[in-house]
């Protein structure tokens, strides 16, 4: 159990997490607070559930930086459709509007994908630009603070309260919940389903996958389904978390998740990735990122951090591979020289 746990794509953000976590307790114990963990787990939601919703591309091969701006246009235009007929409810409808308008996104996606055998990059460069371009015309250009009366206080509602010495009071958020529904489901969904025994099998070797008798084009539209009903609901959570629906949510951060992803061991030609290391590499950038503001390091420092363990990370693949490459050419030499 503890060897496999040791050669598992896991172990190593996990042991940077571990000890990240001693070392800035050591230096600030502020940080080793369930006050803090709760925060972290809070910060930590709705990037694990967009990161959640890159994992199935990513394995599958692809690099798609639209989910962000699916995000923006299914909870922005979900808003505003709202606020313009007075609605002041609660969440649910919020979240069926989203996840719908995200699901016809991401399969916009999956359709130049399949019918043009486009790579997933450029479609995906095309539509994000396109997205935001649809949001800033016709949906609207300015943020929007107008939240009905259903969403007043959603981003206080925990599950269990603590004291916090910087803000009074804190807790364990509720969208905890849905992260870890959205976790098993997918979990389950990759590891005990046709299509997602078909999503590592493409990012392992298409054309094998193909001749084994995988459909493509289905599991494609499986996963950009995927893709943008998580990305609709994330772009929801974030709205009411910060009592301000934005067209340009999460511009610029496509990047630092599939960062995060990587980080928790996927690889980025595909094939590899778990929902376990997906949550672990979310959490790993928050705690660096966390890490650097108690410990009064710039916030420039930031990107660059991350951007280093990522470096270190995506090496250590490649230098295994390289290893046993130079090993079998040994053995090979070996035994031409024996039989000679």
């Amino acid at each position: 159990m503890i060897k496999k746990l040791v050669k598992s794509n896991e172990f190593i953000p996990l042991v940077i997490i571990i000890v990240l976590s001693l070392v800035v307790g050591l230096i600030n114990p502020n940080f080793l607070t369930i006050a803090t963990l709760f925060d972290l787990v809070r910060a930590s939601n709705v990037y694990i559930i967009l990161a959640l919703a890159l994992l199935p591309v990513v394995i599958l091969g692809g690099v798609d930086i639209s989910f962000v701006a699916i995000a923006a246009v299914a909870s922005y235009s979900t808003h505003m459709f709202l606020l313009a007929r007075g609605y002041q409810g609660g969440m649910l409808t919020y979240v069926i509007m989203a996840c719908a308008i995200g699901a016809f996104a991401g399969l916009f996606n999956a359709f130049f994908v399949n019918k043009f055998k486009l790579p997933i990059f450029d479609v995906s460069l095309a539509t994000q630009t396109m997205w935001y371009g649809f949001t800033l015309f016709f949906v609207g250009a300015t943020s929007n603070f107008d939240i009905p009366e259903g969403l007043v206080g959603y981003y206080a509602r925990y599950l269990t309260r603590v004291s916090d010495p910087i803000t009074g009071e804190t807790g364990l958020h509720i969208s905890i919940l849905y992260v870890i529904v959205i976790a098993i489901f997918l979990w389950w969904f990759l590891k005990y389903t046709m299509i997602g025994r078909g999503i590592y099998a493409i990012g392992g070797n298409k054309e094998v996958a193909e001749r084994t008798g995988f459909n493509i084009n289905r599991i494609h539209l499986v996963v950009f389904l995927i893709m943008g009903v998580l990305s609709g609901f994330a772009g929801v959570l974030q709205g009411s978390f910060s009592r301000n629906f934005n067209p340009t949510l999460f511009i610029g951060q496509n990047l630092d998740v599939l960062a995060a992803i990587i980080l928790g061991g996927a690889a980025i030609k595909g094939g590899r990735g778990t929902v376990i290391g997906t949550i672990l590499g979310v959490v790993l950038t928050q705690i660096i990122n966390r890490a650097l503001v108690l410990t009064q390091i710039p916030a420039e420092w930031q990107k660059f951090v991350v951007g280093l363990i990522l470096i270190i990370f995506t090496s250590i693949p490649a230098i295994k591979e390289n290893r046993k490459k130079q090993v079998g050419r040994t053995t090979e030499l070996v035994e031409v020289t024996v039989a000679e």
